[in-house]
C-alpha cells in the first residue's frame, strides 16, 4: 500500500478505538497524529520510503541498518516481530522519560536527557504522518520537532489508556496499533506478510488471491483511499463524543 494510505490507516484505528480506550479529546489529535507515523514505521526498512526521508541521510542510515538486520524489505519488520519490537522501543523510552522527575526552575519545565529518547521517537513519527499525508510541505520536519517537544514537555504520550487488564502509555498503544494497521493493510496485497519471521517465511494474505490488490492501482487510489478518508472522517466525530447512527427506513 501506499504511505498515505498506511498512515490514514493508522490514524483511523486509533480513532475508532479511542472511546474504547477512554482517550481524552485533549489528547485525541496526539493519537491520531501519532499512529499515522507509526502506519508507516515498519517501512524503515526501505530506503526509499515515506519514513525513511523523514530526517534525511540520518533516517536513510538508520534505514539501512534496519534492512540488515531485518533481513529486507516486508521480512523482520512487517512481523510480529517487528510490532513487539518497535512498541517495546517505544514502551521503553515512556519509562526512561518517567525515570527521573520533570525538572522545574523559576516555574518552568527544563530540559532532561531523559525526554531524549521519547521526543526522537515522537519527531519521527510526527514528521512521518505529516510527509505521508502531504500535510507541511517542507516545513514538515520542523512541525513534526515541535510536536514532540510539546507532547514530551506536557508528559502526553505518557497518558496511560487501558488495554485489557493493563495501561500502555499513549506513545506504546500508538505505535503498537500504527504498525499493527501497516501489516494488516499490506495483507490486502499480493505480497503479504511473513508473521512469523524468522521461524517462517510464509506470507500471510486477509484476503484471497482474486481479491488481493495491487499498490497504486485502481482498487487502492480510488476504492481503499476514499473509505479510509470517510472512515476517519467518522471515527473522529463519535471520538469526540458525538453519536453515529444509521438511519432507519420509514415506515
Amino acid at each position: 500500500m501506499l504511505g498515505r494510505d498506511h498512515a490514514l490507516s493508522g490514524a483511523v484505528a486509533f480513532a475508532a478505538l479511542a472511546p474504547v480506550l477512554h482517550v481524552r479529546v485533549a489528547y485525541l489529535a496526539a493519537g491520531v497524529v501519532l499512529t499515522a507515523g507509526a502506519g508507516v514505521l515498519p517501512d524503515i526498512d526501505h530506503p526509499d520510503s515515506t519514513i525513511s526521508r523523514s530526517f534525511g541521510f540520518l533516517t536513510e542510515w538508520f534505514a539501512w541498518v534496519v534492512d540488515r538486520l531485518s533481513g529486507g524489505h516486508r521480512h523482520g519488520t512487517h512481523s510480529l516481530v517487528g510490532i513487539t519490537v518497535f512498541t517495546a522501543a517505544a514502551y521503553g523510552a515512556g519509562l526512561y522519560q518517567l525515570s527521573e522527575p520533570k525538572p522545574v526552575a523559576a516555574g518552568h519545565l527544563v530540559f532532561s536527557w531523559h525526554i531524549a529518547p521519547a521526543a526522537l521517537i515522537l519527531a519521527l513519527l510526527y514528521s512521518a504522518a505529516l510527509r505521508a499525508l502531504h500535510i507541511g510541505g517542507h516545513f514538515g520536519d520542523l512541525l513534526g520537532i515541535a510536536a514532540a517537544l510539546v507532547t514530551c514537555f506536557t508528559s502526553a504520550d505518557l497518558t496511560q489508556l487501558p488495554v485489557g487488564s493493563w495501561h500502555v502509555p499513549l506513545l506504546g498503544t500508538a505505535v503498537a496499533l500504527g504498525c499493527a494497521a501497516h501489516i494488516a493493510g499490506d495483507e490486502l496485497t499480493h505480497g503479504g506478510c511473513p508473521l512469523f519471521w524468522p521461524a517462517s517465511m510464509h506470507e500471510f494474505h486477509l484476503l484471497p488471491r482474486p481479491l488481493q490488490i495491487t499498490t497504486a492501482k485502481f482498487c487502492e487510489t480510488s476504492i481503499i483511499f476514499p473509505l479510509l478518508l470517510v472512515g476517519l472522517a467518522v471515527a473522529v466525530w463519535h471520538a469526540t463524543g458525538h453519536p453515529v447512527s444509521i438511519p432507519q427506513p420509514a415506515k
